[in-house]
């Protein structure tokens, strides 16, 4: 695989959980990835081929006669692969790292206790306060090394945008008071803003201490617009803005409030090898690789180090067939979408055809889509948890459904369709009747 760079979708998924268009992480180093092979086709098509003799008919019209003719290529054709084939990803954040934060009190403890998709995740309702500081202290820190720079650090975190700020006064998202004064506020802030307090813990049972000095130090630099600092800068990120901190009481208020589980994009690979020459036989051959990035919105929270508390899943085995390539169904209910994206075919072709034959040819190309890891093994603890929560006579119906799925405008596949299936299920048995 060649080097990945970060970069947003262009344009993003047109739905209101991606959060910011630079949340984007490629998270694919060759010893973290998975890869699945498939095939498409293009053909092309060759009709006998008249040519005149010279000499003519009675009535003086050019006698024709069928010749030999070279075929010759290219042969091709496109995939697209812009559709995600089924909801995992957004129905993942939903249930676990939805919700954004608060500007006031009263707002924060009202979006605390609410059921409907606005409110708290169920990750912080499931997980003890002491591992929630933890995991919230940990994410963060993954957040701010996600900016670096000069050390290519690629993590599931991205720095994406939790409120804004309009002259010093906080504001939500998805706020109407929102004009051009407004800056954005990142979650990385949070670590500025709180600096001197011991919000970090280096494991479950450790002291809390304050962040790292590397990483303040950076941070610090950050938000004083140091832009040759490996963070780069504030103002370079938000197109200019200044930076003017919040009251701590502010900060403090956000920080109780963030969920530990990231949210943002997760970047896969589809490559598809061309061919640009023909062998000694004249079949296609000097095989070509093309890669192509597909951003998958919503699925950092799919892709991230979970912390299911509820669910013992190393003593539980595996549901059925939880394989990523050959357990695929085909799902036309996508909802998301990533950016219009054609995948060209091409191949060189060269035959000689006899005289009055014609000749169609057929080529395939492999397709190869590369995926995290860590995002299939996720996606079966998530298949477990689920399954832990509906009644056995449900689960017994959902262990027939697929663990991946594609969709026709789709070919790379992606997990979770089983547990999507599942996650529906556990959906409609804990929402009360008045949210159907």
């Amino acid at each position: 695989m060649k080097t990945s760079t970060r970069s947003a979708p262009n344009p993003t998924s047109p739905v209101q959980e991606v959060v910011c268009d630079d949340c984007y992480s490629n998270l694919l180093k060759a010893e973290n990835t998975f890869t699945c092979d498939s095939v498409v086709s293009a053909s092309k098509k060759w009709d006998p081929v008249q040519e005149g003799t010279g000499e003519t008919d009675a009535n003086g019209n050019e006698i024709q006669e069928y010749v030999d003719y070279d075929a010759v290529g290219p042969i091709t054709g496109k995939v697209n692969i812009k559709d995600i084939s089924n909801n995992y990803y957004r129905d993942y954040q939903t249930f676990f790292a939805r919700g954004g934060v608060k500007c006031t009190e009263e707002s924060a403890k009202a979006y605390q206790t609410k059921i409907g998709a606005d409110g708290s995740g169920t990750s912080e309702h499931a997980t003890p306060y002491s591992q929630i500081l933890f995991y919230r202290s940990q994410l963060l820190s993954e957040i701010a090394q996600s900016l670096d720079q000069e050390n290519s650090i690629d993590t599931v975190a991205q720095d994406y945008q939790i409120a804004w700020s309009c002259g010093g006064l906080c504001q939500e998202i998805g706020s109407q008071s929102i004009n051009n004064s407004c800056r954005p506020v990142y979650a990385t802030e949070l670590i500025f803003g709180l600096q001197d307090e011991a919000n970090y813990y280096s494991s479950l049972d450790s002291s809390p201490t304050t962040f790292p000095s590397q990483i303040l130090t950076n941070i610090q630099s950050y938000y004083a617009n140091n832009c040759s600092s490996p963070y780069g800068c504030y103002s370079s990120r938000s197109k200019g803005k200044t930076f003017s901190p919040l009251s701590k009481n502010i900060y403090a208020l956000m920080f109780d409030q963030f969920n530990y589980i990231p949210k943002g994009n997760v970047n896969t690979k589809v490559a598809v090898t061309n061919y640009n020459c023909t062998d000694s036989n004249g079949n296609p051959s000097c095989p070509v690789v093309k890669y192509v990035n597909r951003p998958l919105p919503n699925a950092a929270s799919a892709n991230a180090n979970q912390n299911l508390s509820f669910l013992i899943y190393d003593t539980q085995p595996s549901l059925p067939n939880p394989s990523y390539c050959d357990n695929v169904q085909i799902n036309t209910q996508a909802i998301d979408h990533t950016p219009d994206t054609d995948l060209p075919l091409s191949a060189a072709f060269f035959k000689r055809v006899l005289a009055g034959n014609s000749l169609e040819k057929k080529i395939d190309f492999k397709l190869t889509s590369t995926v995290n890891s860590q995002g299939l093994d996720n996606a079966k603890i998530a298949e477990m948890a689920f399954f832990n929560l509906i009644p056995y006579s449900q689960t017994e119906l959902l262990k027939d459904k697929a663990f991946s799925s594609t969709s026709d405008q789709n070919t790379p596949p992606d997990v979770g369709f089983r547990a999507e299936s599942a996650y529906k299920q556990v959906q409609s048995l804990l929402n009360p009747y008045s949210l159907f």
